[in-house]
């Protein structure tokens, strides 16, 4: 089972404002649908709520493991699936993904569960924005470290400029 991490990052590592992205960048939007439909995925209360609250439901065509100390304050949904922690998070993930016969698992946020799954990736789908964004969330100090660049392709259109970059440990 491979674990990956998905992040869109600005160069100085800012991923979030006010709990929503600080950009808004369709090939990215497109590229995290592509490669996480049919997947598990490991989420924060706070990213399952921002992306429940933009669409009115879970992310669909994929099952989301949600970290959160109140299972009570989750909506009933379908697809949805609580965890008291990251490792628990984790462990069901690959548990559920491996009962599907399935390969690969996601981790897509935010800061705080990005910060304690990165010793357990093997894997990360970096969008690099390059600029600097105003921002409240960041990845932590040296999150590459360990990690080798093996593929980049620079994306051109959208508002920002920025490359699809993926990152694994050797």
């Amino acid at each position: 089972m491979t674990t990956c991490l998905i992040v869109a990052a600005d160069d100085a590592d800012v991923i979030g404002r006010a709990d929503d992205l600080p950009w808004h960048l369709p090939s990215d939007l497109r590229r995290f649908k592509e490669l996480t439909t049919g997947h598990v995925m490991v989420a924060g209360r706070r990213t399952h709520r921002s992306i429940v609250d933009r669409l009115g439901h879970a992310l669909p065509g994929r099952c989301t493991v949600v970290v959160t100390s109140q299972p009570q304050r989750l909506s009933p949904l379908d697809g949805v699936v609580p965890q008291p922690d990251v490792e628990s998070a984790l462990h069901a993930a690959r548990t559920i993904a491996a009962f599907a016969g399935d390969k690969q698992m996601f981790v897509i946020g935010g800061a705080e569960v990005y910060r304690q799954a990165l010793p357990h990736v093997e894997r990360i789908y970096l969008t690099r924005v390059h600029d600097r964004v105003a921002g409240d969330k960041a990845m932590p100090a040296g999150w590459l470290a360990g990690f080798q660049l093996v593929t980049e392709e620079r994306v051109l259109g959208d508002a920002l400029p920025y490359s699809f970059q993926t990152y694994e440990r050797p």
